[in-house]
């Protein structure tokens, strides 16, 4: 469908005898701000991976902006406009911040989308990178360098923003300005997928959630939906 940006079509991922993605059909639409939730062992990792080709699927396919990319790599579907950020940071701490951001923009894409300049700067601003461009990413606090990641990722504007975990020890305060900045990101027309576990920043954050469990979709609905699904309070939040 024309309206949506990324799509599984029954993907399966094994290793051995344990099949960590079962059969996962998901549906993001374009403009979309939605959480992947699960409880530990859900499968939230195995998809990211098959979302941004660190894995290749044992069978199914991935579609992003109405196109097959199931072979593709993850600097591939980055270059069609997958921007990434990982649960382990991945920035050059031996770089300075503006060169882990010049480093980003090193290849921009030749079709980078309306706005896609106006978030990055924004972003900068609100996570105060600017006036700590020449300062070693080494020196920066934890929470600053998940929010460079993101910077960086935004550099060569992405149509889609797929974060895993990113707000992992992090402060209350800190966590809260995270989900500000993404729905601001959001509101100017990005596309947001979050792989999450901490349920209250789901609720400050998204529009819709899709819950994992034993490697396949769950549940699928609103916040208020999800948090009131009695099997999903059962298998998630430990009670009914």
């Amino acid at each position: 469908m024309s309206d949506t940006i990324l799509a599984t079509e029954r993907l399966v991922k094994r290793f051995g005898g344990v099949t960590a993605a079962d059969a996962v059909s998901l549906s993001v639409k374009r403009g979309e701000l939605r959480c992947l939730i699960g409880p530990n062992g859900a499968g939230k990792s195995t998809l990211f991976a098959l979302l941004c080709g660190i894995y290749r699927p044992d069978s199914g396919l991935v579609w992003f902006n109405g196109r097959d990319v199931t072979s593709l790599h993850a600097f591939q579907r980055v270059r069609r406009g997958l921007g990434l950020t990982f649960q382990t940071n991945r920035t050059y701490h031996a770089l300075s911040v503006r060169q882990n951001l010049e480093t980003a923009l090193g290849a921009p894409r030749g079709d980078r989308p309306e706005g896609a300049e106006a978030r990055y700067r924004h972003v900068l601003g609100r996570f105060g990178l600017e006036r700590d461009l020449d300062r070693p990413a080494r020196e920066l606090p934890h929470h600053q360098l998940q929010w460079l990641e993101i910077a960086m990722a935004l550099a060569g504007g992405p149509d889609v923003l797929l974060l895993d975990e990113p707000t992992a020890g992090m402060s209350p305060d800190e966590t809260l300005q995270t989900a500000r900045v993404l729905k601001h990101l959001n509101g100017e027309g990005l596309t947001i997928i979050v792989v999450e576990h901490d349920i209250a920043f789901v609720r400050e954050l998204a529009q819709l959630v899709t819950v994992l469990h034993q490697g396949r979709v769950f549940a699928e609905g609103t916040v208020a939906e999800i948090t009131q699904h009695q099997d999903v309070r059962r298998i998630y939040l430990g009670r009914t």
